[in-house]
């Protein structure tokens, strides 16, 4: 099915519908790189990544409540992706820090050049580049 409309809302339902029908593609590469990591500890690495955070930032920034938070974070901290740092500030406040484990993984399964989905194998080098700008220059406005 083709998207011929153009409104932001039309953009997105089928941004959307594309990642939502193909989400299997990312369960099992989650699930072969790091023996079954969820999805929601990678969008905690993800976030990290950038910067510590407390749990209660990361729980907030991804619109879950605190004891997920918690749980994510445990099964981190036991794979070795992250650890909890008391906050050079405020001694009684833990930061999530991501690990070097932590870091390793996430760029070997960005640089998996032995998995190409499907819906990506269509594009050129130079269309992924400008998705990938693209997808950059949206989740910089989500993240406002």
């Amino acid at each position: 099915m083709t998207t011929t409309k153009t409104t932001p809302v039309a953009v997105w339902l089928g941004l959307a519908a594309l990642v939502m029908d193909n989400k299997w593609l990312v369960r099992d590469l989650l699930q072969d790189r790091t023996g079954g990591m969820p999805w929601n500890g990678y969008r905690v690495l993800r976030r990290v990544e950038r910067g510590p955070m407390s749990q209660g930032e990361l729980a907030e920034r991804m619109d879950i409540d605190a004891p997920a938070a918690s749980v994510l974070v445990s099964d981190l901290v036991e794979r070795g992706y992250v650890e909890r740092v008391a906050d050079a500030q405020d001694g009684r406040r833990k930061l999530v820090h991501l690990t070097t484990d932590g870091q390793e993984l996430l760029e070997s399964l960005r640089s998996a050049a032995d998995v190409i989905p499907s819906p990506v194998s269509t594009l050129t080098g130079s269309e992924r580049r400008e998705l990938t700008r693209l997808i950059d220059k949206m989740r910089a406005a989500a993240e406002k």
